[in-house]
């Protein structure tokens, strides 16, 4: 049984606090208004679009010329324009699970906007604080334990007798071993709970705190050895430190609010497992997992053909609803599971498993509000969701021409030149059918500067980590001849 009220380690928060998530989130008049770089028929190319599809995915090295980059993303657009008449493909259960995904998920990531991020407030007496912390590197004693048991004890104690704290770390000190020492700064990339317990405001030296609960399910205990001081000097060194830290206490306040979002949605909301269907499909998925197959596909599309799974068995009951193995593999299509750890074994998988399950649910309530907020009509939602769309189109259209031209014999499956000239002639094909409905903003594309530095942008704790679709690797030339060209 999972209770989500009073467990807040199954709330794992899903804050995408990057600006790319502000990218994906703004409504603001100059993104909407955006300046299109390249239309394909009916279907634009915009210049954050061009920008993030060439900069936050890797471009294999025959495709960093920014001709080549325009040509390609065009070459998905027709592709995608192709797919639109196939009534097979708009049909593919799989390909419209992924396509609702990514619209959810971009859904949840406005609703902790709206609900969150939009609603912190900040006084200059805390950024003041935490801007006079941020000089400080603390040197601290500390102990860490996975016994929750033991750290309630250890918070009970030290809330009733606070002088009793030297020799609680005494004992900890035995128990543990050689007193662990280690010195923290502003800039160290610690857990969000160290961080904002050190650099709040300025402790002092013998300092105790904790214990606290760490992102991991660990807890800390930590007392302040030793401080130093190292101011900034330069305007621009305090300014730029001033506004990091301006930000991360935004953004802390934002998870803060969030986390209670989610307790407040999710509250009296208690998953029971069916003890049968539950040992059945997770030592099914444990062994699959383990196998290195790809689970959520398997778990999506595999269990029809598994004789020892029913799926109309029941598997749990959550607020008053049962939830059948049936409706599982249904909601898997769109939301893949996504694990705590990427440390699973025998040991941990089951419990892990329960708790992918436990976080799809808070996703699937959120999602019910986010469409109680109609945010699936958001604009740049709408955007990015048909980003994604063409982008999966036109790879089923090119796995579907190369399936078809090998059925009929055309080609050979293994003759790689033969399928490389194959589908190379298509492309030209589509760009003499569509290069009188293609324009390129001229102005606009002379002024774009590409790196060739591979950089891939991914979020971590979501079902569709990739910030954008992969690059539309398609055809290696960079002439653009066969367009029109607009001043």
């Amino acid at each position: 049984m999972i209770n989500f009220t009073k467990n807040h380690k199954y709330l794992k928060t899903c804050c995408l606090l990057t600006v790319i998530f502000f990218l994906a989130c703004n409504s603001s008049k100059n993104q909407l208004d955006e300046i299109i770089l390249a239309k394909i028929g009916d279907k634009g190319i915009s210049i954050n679009e061009f920008s993030s599809r060439s900069e936050l995915t890797i471009r294999p090295d025959h495709f960093k010329n920014k001709n080549t980059t325009l040509n390609n993303l065009i070459c998905e657009k027709m592709l995608a324009i192709e797919a639109e008449n196939n009534d097979t493909l708009l049909s593919n259960s799989l390909l419209q699970g992924k396509i609702r995904g990514i619209k959810e998920q971009l859904m949840r990531n406005q609703l902790y906007y709206e609900a969150a991020f939009n609603k912190v407030q900040l006084d200059s007496h805390e950024i003041r604080n935490a801007y006079r912390a941020s000089m400080r590197e603390y040197e601290l004693e500390f102990y860490t334990m996975n016994n929750k048991e033991l750290a309630q004890k250890m918070e009970a104690l030290l809330d009733s007798v606070p002088e009793f704290a030297d020799d609680m770390l005494q004992e900890l000190e035995a128990i543990f071993g050689k007193k662990p020492v280690h010195k923290v700064n502003y800039e160290d990339p610690d857990d969000d709970v160290i961080h904002g317990s050190l650099f709040a405001k300025p402790l002092e030296q013998g300092t105790v705190i904790g214990p606290l609960r760490l992102s991991n399910g660990d807890y800390i205990i930590m007392k302040i050895l030793d401080w130093i001081d190292y101011p900034l000097i330069s305007g621009l060194d305090q300014q730029n430190r001033w506004n990091n830290v301006k930000e991360k206490l935004h953004m802390t306040k934002a998870r803060e609010l969030w986390k209670s979002y989610q307790t407040n949605i999710m509250k009296g909301k208690i998953i029971q497992f069916d003890k049968q269907s539950f040992k059945i499909l997770s030592n099914w998925a444990m062994e699959k997992h383990l196998s290195n197959d790809t689970l959520n596909y398997q778990l999506s599309e595999t269990p029809t053909t598994v004789p020892e799974i029913d799926l109309k068995a029941p598997f749990f009951t959550i607020d008053h609803k049962l939830w059948k193995v049936e409706d599982l593999k249904k909601e898997l299509i769109s939301h893949p599971l996504v694990f705590r750890t990427k440390y699973l074994n025998r040991e941990n998988f089951k419990e892990q498993f329960k708790f992918a399950i436990a976080d799809m649910m808070r996703d699937y309530y959120l999602t019910k509000e986010a469409y109680k907020k109609s945010l699936q009509n958001n604009k740049e939602i709408k955007k990015t969701v048909q980003m994604w769309k063409d982008a999966y189109l036109a790879d089923y259209q090119k796995n579907s021409i190369i399936h078809s031209a090998i059925k009929q014999g055309t080609i050979r499956e293994k003759d790689e030149t033969g399928l490389q000239k194959y589908w190379e002639s298509y492309l030209l094909d589509l760009q003499t059918k569509y290069g009188n409905r293609i324009s390129i903003n001229v102005d606009e594309f002379d002024k774009i500067s590409l790196t060739n530095i591979d950089y891939l942008a991914v979020k971590s704790g979501v079902p569709y980590p990739m910030v954008v679709p992969r690059f539309p690797a398609f055809i290696s030339s960079e002439d653009l001849n066969y367009i029109k060209r607009e001043k």
